[in-house]
C-alpha cells in the first residue's frame, strides 16, 4: 500500500488507531495483528493480537491464543516495535545501547538478519500498513523513525534501502505508527 507519492497528507486527516494500534504502548511492549502462527500466513494477518515484550534480555512474541517464542536475545535494548510481513515473518525494530537496529526476514538470504541503521536514527517504530487480505500484494512493512527532529520512513518493497523524508519536524519522540479506522497511516508523537 505504502504512502501515496511517498508523502504525508497536508493537512493531516486524523482518525483513531484501529486495534491493537489503539492500545497504549510502552517502550518495551508493542502489539500487532497477525496470523495464526509465526511463519504461517494461511489465515491472513487479521487473526489475533500478538504482543512483543522484553523479558530479561529475551525479545519474545506471544499470540493471544497462548504460548511465547523467544525471537532473539540481546543485552541493552531500550525500545521495541513489532510488525509481520505477508508470510508472518516477524519484523522487530529496536534501540540497543543507543543505536537503532531492525531484525527482518531477508528473502535473498532466506533467514532473519539484524541490520544496524545510521548513528543518528532514533525512535524506530514499525507496522504492516494494510493487513486486509485483498491488499496482501500491495501492503508493506513501514519502518518509521526520527533523525534529529525530522520524520523519515523506509518500506519493505525497497528492502528498507531507500529513505523517504516525510517533510515533518517535531521535537517530540515518535510514539507509534499504524492504521486508523479511516484506513490511513498515522504517525503519533509522545508528549
Amino acid at each position: 500500500m505504502s504512502l501515496p507519492n511517498n508523502t504525508r497528507s497536508d493537512p493531516a486527516i486524523t482518525a483513531p488507531f484501529i486495534f491493537p494500534d489503539s492500545l497504549e504502548r510502552e517502550l518495551l511492549v508493542d502489539y500487532e495483528l497477525g496470523g495464526v502462527a509465526l511463519n504461517n500466513p494461511s489465515q491472513g494477518l487479521l487473526v489475533q493480537r500478538w504482543t512483543l515484550t522484553l523479558v530479561g534480555d529475551d525479545v519474545t512474541v506471544s499470540p493471544d491464543s497462548g504460548g511465547s517464542t523467544v525471537l532473539f536475545t540481546l543485552s541493552g535494548i531500550t525500545e521495541l516495535s513489532l510488525a509481520f510481513d505477508q508470510n508472518m515473518h516477524p519484523f522487530v525494530t529496536y534501540i540497543l545501547s543507543g543505536d537503532a537496529w531492525y531484525w527482518w526476514f531477508d528473502s535473498l538470504l532466506v533467514e532473519q538478519v539484524h541490520t544496524q541503521m545510521a548513528s543518528d536514527v532514533e525512535n524506530t517504530r514499525c507496522c504492516t500498513d494494510d493487513k486486509r487480505p485483498q491488499l496482501t500484494a500491495s501492503s508493506d512493512i513501514i519502518l518509521a523513525y526520527k533523525r534529529g527532529s525530522s520524520l523519515f520512513y523506509r518500506q519493505q518493497r525497497d528492502r528498507y534501502g531507500v529513505e523517504y523524508d516525510l517533510d515533518f519536524s517535531s521535537s517530540l519522540p515518535l510514539n507509534r505508527v499504524g492504521m486508523t479506522n479511516n484506513l490511513r497511516l498515522k504517525f503519533e508523537f509522545r508528549g
